[in-house]
Formats: structure tokens, sequence, C-alpha cells
């Protein structure tokens, strides 16, 4: 009379879908300068603003910004973009569970 010392083993698939492993230039932090010029445009903005009047408020304040309102709309749609980037959902589940026996 043979025992069989079989182990079983349960095996599965597990499938992500992540943007967190691709090499951005989203997931470097902003400096503080950049940081605090952002922050006002986007309070500006949350005023009402239009991108040539926050332009025009931000020059007035004597923040470092190009000399086109044209600026402050490609920093708004750049900021959008990355927002947009960094909070994309992680999708992550298991599949294909059985169980498999190995002899010993």
């Amino acid at each position: 009379m043979g025992f069989d010392s079989s182990v079983p083993f349960l095996l599965f698939t597990f499938h992500t879908k992540t943007h967190k492993l691709q090499n951005s230039k989203y997931l470097k932090p902003l400096n503080k300068v950049t940081e605090k010029l952002h922050e006002e445009i986007f309070r500006l903005k949350s005023l009402g603003l239009g991108y040539r009047k926050i332009h025009k408020k931000l020059v007035e304040k004597g923040y470092k910004i190009g000399k086109s309102p044209s600026t402050v709309n490609s920093i708004i749609e750049k900021r959008l973009k990355r927002d947009k980037f960094l909070n994309m959902k992680v999708f992550e589940e298991y599949r294909n569970f059985r169980i498999h026996f190995y002899l010993i």
C-alpha cells in the first residue's frame, strides 16, 4: 500500500493596470517656487478670472511669469493634464484560481 506525498498549491493570475510603472515627468514633485505660482494661478482661476486677467494680476504682484498671457493658459492646461494623470485609478484583480498537486 503506497501513499503519495503530494502537496497542494494554489495558483492564480494577478492582473494590474497602473500608471505608476511608467517613468513620467509628472511623478517628479514641483519645486516650491513653481508650486506657489500654481497655487496662486488656481486660486485666481477659482475666483472666475480668465488667463489674461490672471496674468495681469501675477505681473502686478511681482511673480516671474512670461510676457505673454498665454503662458498662464499653458500652465493651467499642463497642470490639469498632470493632475488627471496622477489621479488615474489603479485596477488590480486576481483571476484563474486553481489547485495543482505536486509530488514531492
